[in-house]
């Protein structure tokens, strides 16, 4: 056990030769190699890297675009709305106006009709009256009742027309 540790010279030597040799076969063979392949992959990554940030930069860019074409969409989508909320008052104004026309000729035409078919009334309740007196005057002539007969016989008259035109109050004197 003690010889594992006491170094021997013959063993150290060999060691350190091996070192040697095995450091400059590897830096003859696989160190050029190894370095290249470690600077590629800086150079690969500082590439990439800019790539990012080109490629942030130009995404930033495209949405601050975006952001001022969506605001200027939005201010021309309120303007249209808001012109057509304006012509739909228009119209709505228009449509107003040619109902109240429309509904005025309809009154006027409709007072037309009541006038025209109070005066046919007003000339048939004319020719009843005088359809009336007529026959009462015919029955008076023919009866030669006296004065209280008459009186009598006109009141039944007027009470008969009184049912066929309720409207009209008539009194006889």
């Amino acid at each position: 056990m003690e010889a594992l540790i006491r170094p021997e010279l013959g063993l150290t030597f060999w060691t350190i030769a091996c070192f040697v040799l095995l450091t400059l076969l590897l830096s003859r063979t696989a160190w050029k190699p190894l370095m290249q392949a470690v600077e590629e992959r800086e150079r690969a990554i500082k590439n990439d890297r800019q790539t990012a940030e080109t490629a942030r930069a130009e995404a930033e860019k495209l949405k601050a675009e975006f952001e001022a074409k969506l605001a200027e969409l939005k201010g021309e989508v309120g303007r249209r709305l808001d012109e057509a909320r304006a012509m739909a008052q228009k119209e709505q104004d228009v449509l107003i106006e040619a109902a109240r026309k429309s509904a005025g000729v309809i009154v006027d035409s409709a007072r037309r009709e009541i006038e025209a078919e109070r005066q046919e009334a007003a000339r048939d309740l004319k020719n009843k009256v005088a359809e009336l007196s007529v026959l009462t005057a015919e029955r008076i002539m023919l009866k030669q009742l006296d004065h209280r007969a008459n009186t009598d016989l006109a009141s039944r008259y007027l009470a008969e027309l009184e049912k066929e035109r309720p409207d009209l109050k008539l009194e006889c004197k």
